[in-house]
């Protein structure tokens, strides 16, 4: 074969092995969404009613999803740590577990949460979550929480991909506002297992600083995309940063007023 015949073939050779090379290192499209449903909204505890001022103020679901403990607050009744359950199958009534005084709880083992509770010689109590009636299984006094016990992780990549997005749809470049006196930001990160999406807290500041307008979104790290989650308008103690955990990789609750909502994440 003559040298210009080798010249003539080698190029689409190398054109065609170069176009392989990019399409294996294309980037490959990502489908990010999210749905919120409602798990329950809390207006009875057993018995009693709630009044309208009574709020879910810190959840912890158990770990099969099966069930959900949160602690509220009722003001017209001082109640301000008070313990309830929930079942996560529809129909179930709300579960009064201690009245008031609930310092932490957690998932010390299947089906038993653990909680302490006392302002003075503090008490732990375990109860097993499905039976028919709650009973202690386990009572001891001067108890203290596991040290490995922690509110939620953040995440700078997470909380800078949401500041971003807000600073862009509030039009507020580097979050300077244009068009407003209120200021948006994001102020609380929580990571789900795995690290692949996170939960991003929002809330704007009036000139005297004053909280108002909470919001919750998503994010999908990986990509940066970020998706609204739920809102509510004015100041409110609606939807409290620290009212909301991850239950799995994939599945975000949140408290907003006296209901308990789920959100599923997924990427395709």
């Amino acid at each position: 074969m003559s040298r210009a015949c080798l010249l003539f073939i080698i190029p689409p050779l190398f054109i065609g092995c170069t176009a392989s090379s990019e399409r294996e290192s294309a980037p490959i499209g990502v489908s990010f969404s999210s749905v919120a449903t409602p798990v329950a909204t809390i207006t009875t505890m057993g018995a009693d009613s709630l009044s309208d001022s009574a709020s879910i103020h810190f959840l912890q679901p158990e770990p099969d999803g099966g069930s959900i403990a949160f602690l509220f607050a009722d003001p017209s009744k001082g109640v301000t740590n008070g313990l309830g359950l929930i079942q996560t199958t529809a129909g179930q009534l709300a579960q009064l577990v201690w009245p008031d005084s609930v310092a932490t709880l957690w998932w010390s083992g299947p089906h038993e949460l653990s909680f302490i509770a006392g302002t003075g010689q503090r008490v732990r109590v375990v109860i097993d979550v499905h039976t028919a009636q709650l009973e202690a299984l386990e009572v001891r006094t001067g108890a203290q929480p596991p040290a490995s016990i922690l509110d939620g992780t953040s995440s700078g990549i997470a909380l800078t991909r949401a500041r971003a997005f807000v600073d862009s749809i509030r039009i507020q470049p580097q979050g300077t506002p244009q068009h407003s006196a209120l200021r948006y930001e994001p102020d609380t990160v929580i990571l789900a297992p795995g690290d692949t999406f996170a939960a991003v807290h929002v809330a704007a500041s009036d000139q005297q600083g004053t909280k108002v307008n909470p919001a919750w979104y998503v994010t999908h790290l990986p990509t940066g995309e970020v998706e609204a989650v739920d809102s509510l308008t004015g100041q409110s103690r609606g939807l409290l940063a620290r009212a909301a955990v991850w239950g799995s990789t994939d599945v975000f609750y949140y408290a907003k007023e006296r209901s308990i909502w789920q959100v599923r994440v997924s990427a395709k």
